[in-house]
């Protein structure tokens, strides 16, 4: 939650950038959000992002720990390329499903004022969100791009806790302190990774959260298929279209990981000095 208040600002540029035709450059959308609505226009859905990081990031956190706790060999040696893949497959699933009411409404909210006024959805904040979508769309927008939310979640857990540990562990066999510096190196290269990795799931994701499919009259109906969105980007807009925002989605990542990774491992040792 501390990393989603520094990094906000940068999440909500990446997914203006997602959910744009063209190609819009950076500092362009910036000049238009800072115009519409202020400096404090950045922080637009930051409600909506807290909750996403207090339900999804937590989720993955906690099953990925737990699962490896479980597989831990008993000689104490590494766990194998395959337990891994099961500690992400099992932290990322768990983490899309828990958090994806979250990331509608993050979507959402940072994406609003791109839309003309009277498509506007105004949630005021992340609770008045959820009552609406549920009131006005049923129990069942909260299940809204589910798919690609699942993938990226999965693509996301096994490239920054996977190449995290495993740079990690590189540095520590190579003489290297654990200490900040570690983790540091550690997590700046993962962001990397996982920028990469994730970024077609996530302009898929965010394009099917913030879609309002219209019918000729102009009515709002059904919700929009994920694979005929993903049809219309390759078609339309190219390849080139699914790594829409990367710079900022890495400038907002990396710093992210930075403070996720070096504050989890204080508390993971406070923890084990205090309670093991």
């Amino acid at each position: 939650m501390t990393a989603a208040c520094f990094t906000h600002p940068i999440d909500l540029i990446k997914v203006h950038l997602q959910t744009s035709k063209g190609r819009p450059h950076v500092w362009t959308t910036v000049r238009g959000i800072v115009s519409e609505t202020g400096v404090l226009g950045l922080y637009n859905g930051l409600s909506a992002a807290l909750l996403r990081q207090g339900t999804y990031t937590m989720a993955r956190f906690a099953v990925y720990d737990t699962v490896k706790a479980q597989l831990q060999h008993t000689d104490g040696t590494p766990l194998k390329s395959t337990e891994l893949i099961v500690a992400t497959l099992l932290s990322g699933i768990t983490g899309g499903v828990v958090g994806n009411p979250a990331e509608i409404l993050n979507v959402r909210m940072q994406n609003d004022q791109a839309l003309p006024p009277s498509m506007r959805r105004n949630y005021r904040n992340a609770i008045h969100g959820l009552y609406l979508m549920v009131r006005t769309e049923g129990i069942r927008s909260l299940c809204i791009g589910l798919g690609p939310s699942l993938v990226r979640a999965t693509l996301a857990t096994a490239s920054q806790f996977v190449s995290y540990d495993v740079l990690k562990a590189r540095m520590l066999r190579r003489g290297y302190e654990d200490s900040v510096l570690v983790h540091f190196a550690a997590s700046f290269a993962a962001g990397l990774v996982a920028t990469t990795v994730c970024s077609p799931a996530d302009v898929l994701k965010s394009r099917v959260m913030a879609a309002i499919k219209l019918q000729d009259t102009g009515a709002r109906t059904g919700r929009v298929r994920v694979w005929e969105t993903a049809w219309n980007i390759y078609h339309t807009e190219g390849v080139r279209a699914f790594f829409k925002g990367w710079v900022p989605s890495y400038v907002r990542l990396c710093p992210q990981l930075v403070i996720t990774f070096i504050i989890y491992e204080k508390l993971r040792k406070s923890y084990y000095a205090h309670y093991q």
